[in-house]
This record gives C-alpha cells, structure tokens and sequence, in this order.
C-alpha cells in the first residue's frame, strides 16, 4: 500500500506539471486604452505587462499630443494607465522635443530602462528639427526617466529603435527620407558611433512598401537577425528583411508583407491592386513590437484600425520561426485561444 500511495501521488504531480494553461483574446483590445494606441509596444517586465505607444491626439489638427504614456496590465486584456513617463506640461518651451512623441519604445539594456522616443517643436519658430530620435534612461520602467538628449536628438529622423545583440553591442535602428538607418551606439557616452552608420535598404518601385518604410524593431532568432518595418503603401503592412549582422547586408524578405491589412482608397492612390478578403474588418495594421507572449513565443504587438472605427487599438498575435522564415498568422478578429 505504500508503494500504490507513493505511485498515486508521483502521478498527481505529473498531472498537475502537464497541466495545460488556455489564453483567450479577441482583437483589436481597448478595455482601458478607450482613446486609442498607435505604434504599439508591449514590455514583459517582472511578470507584468507594460504598454507604450503614440498616444491621442495623434495629429496636429486634433490638437497637442501630451507626451509619453504608460499602461500596465496582469492579463493584456485590460490595461491601466500609470503614468506619464515624458509630460510636455513639464517641458520647456524652447526644447526641440516638445511636441508629437511618435513611437516611444522601452528597452532594457545592463538593467537600466531606455526610453526612446520622436519629437519635434512646432510650437516655438525657428525649431531646427522636423524629425528628431530622443532617448530618456531609468532604473524603473516607471522611471523617473532623465532625458540624455536634451540639446539634441540622437539623429535626425523618426522611429528610434534599439537593439542589444548577445554580446553586448547596442545598435539604433531608425528611419527617415525614405531610408531605413542602422548604427552602432556608444552606451557610455549615448552617442551613434558614425564608421558604423548604414544605410540599410530604401523603398521598393511598384511594390508594397513603395511609399515609405517606417517603424523598425530587431530581434536575434537563432543566428539570425530580423528587422521588421511597416509601409503605408496599401493601406498599413508589415514586412521584414534578415541579415547575418545588425550592420548588413540587409535583404527583404521575398514574400512581404506577412502581417496588415488594405485600405481601398490608399491601393488607389498608389496604383496598387486591393486584395485583401472581404471578411477583414480593418483597413490599417502596423507598426509592430515583439515580446514573449504567454506562451513563451514571440508576439506582434501594434495598432489597427478598424473599417467601423477609426480609433487606432491595440493588436497582438503570435508569430513562429519556421525554417528561417517568419509565419504570422493574421491580423485575426475572432476569438484566438492558445493552448499552452
């Protein structure tokens, strides 16, 4: 009877070690962002997700963007605001980073916290700075944050992005005049290293990505280095190149975009073929981030907008390496549960 205990109880824990855990979602997701989300970025962070991205109003004409905003949520359905990381009520007036706060991103690097943010002053005339990269630092992911580049941006452009390889090495990705730009960063002195600085590939003729790239996010799979960005050709995509080295050769991948959606009067525009499904109800889907999701894998997150509603909401959906490729399914707008 002992040994038939000790058996009953080793099989308990096996079950209750197998036990499968079950995540539901439905896109988009507002429950707490109700003003809406562009350029969307999730931040697993000490077992709490964290949210950053452009926050209303997003255009000039609707009014002064306020600054950079986080949000916190335990189950990435509901989310809370925290804070403002960067308030512009807290900003001089003369400071080239007073107004718009594009595409703010988080990225922690040797336990410190990296605020990357896009800004420009077009309030106060005679600004240099149409587009400029800032990056603010802390010890929290709810700061306080100091901003580094207070006298100037860290480049001229829009979307800074930064990547930490395996070794160490820290690389800005941005964009800007249709190019999308890589350098290595000094971390000591927060400064681009200029024998570094490429250029890593333009627009494309007559393709999806044809009138302009943006919104560039790195990540190492394997020995492999993918850099995913979006174009507002046919409406809002996203596509990726891979290299072998954060410095290049960069190379597009053939079968872009993997992941958006269509807007008939952008394909219009631009000359290009509608061909997204009926069934889809959104017009826009870009701007994406990745994390490890709940599931261990890698997920998009970024903002759509749908066909019913024009306020940008949040988007996730997991994404799979398959044979060096990237496999996303979506952008979905039922139901997804994943198994796990």
């Amino acid at each position: 009877m002992k040994y038939i205990s000790m058996i009953v109880v080793f099989v308990a824990i096996a079950s209750a070690c197998t036990k499968k855990k079950e995540f539901r979602y439905t896109n988009p997701i507002r429950n707490g962002i109700e003003a809406g989300i562009r350029d969307a970025q999730i931040i697993n962070d000490n077992g709490k997700y964290y949210l950053v991205g452009t926050c209303a109003p997003f255009w000039p004409k609707d009014g002064k963007n306020p600054g950079v905003k986080i949000y916190s949520s335990d189950d990435l359905l509901n989310w809370k605001f925290e804070k403002f990381l960067i308030n512009r009520n807290d900003i001089d007036s003369n400071a080239w980073y007073l107004d718009r706060f594009w595409a703010p991103e988080i990225a922690k690097i040797a336990d410190k916290y990296y605020l990357t943010f896009n800004c420009r002053n077009e309030t106060t005339p005679g600004s240099l700075h149409a587009q400029g990269c800032g990056i603010a630092v802390a010890d929290n992911i709810l700061g306080p944050y100091d901003i580094i580049t207070k006298d100037q941006p860290l480049a001229n452009g829009n979307d800074l992005s930064l990547f930490e390889d395996t070794n160490g090495e820290v690389y800005a990705f941005w964009n800007g005049d249709k190019r999308m730009n890589v350098a290595k960063i000094n971390m000591d002195s927060i400064s681009l290293i200029p024998e570094t600085y490429r250029v890593i590939f333009t627009p494309d003729s007559n393709t999806w990505d044809m009138a302009g790239i943006e919104g560039p996010y790195c990540v190492k799979h394997e020995d492999t280095y993918y850099l995913f960005y979006s174009s507002w050709t046919r409406g809002y995509e996203i596509g990726y190149a891979r290299a072998s080295n954060p410095l290049g050769p960069w190379f597009k991948y053939i079968n872009n975009p993997i992941y958006g959606a269509q807007s008939k009067p952008a394909c219009a525009k631009n000359n290009m073929r509608y061909t997204q499904s009926s069934e889809v109800p959104f017009n826009q889907v870009g701007h994406n981030a990745l994390w490890k999701g709940p599931d261990g894998r890698y997920w998009i997150s970024c903002h759509g907008i749908a066909k019913s509603n024009p306020t940008p909401a949040l988007m996730i959906d997991p994404i799979n390496f398959v044979d060096g490729k990237i496999v996303a399914t979506g952008p979905t707008f039922n139901e997804q549960i994943i198994i796990y």
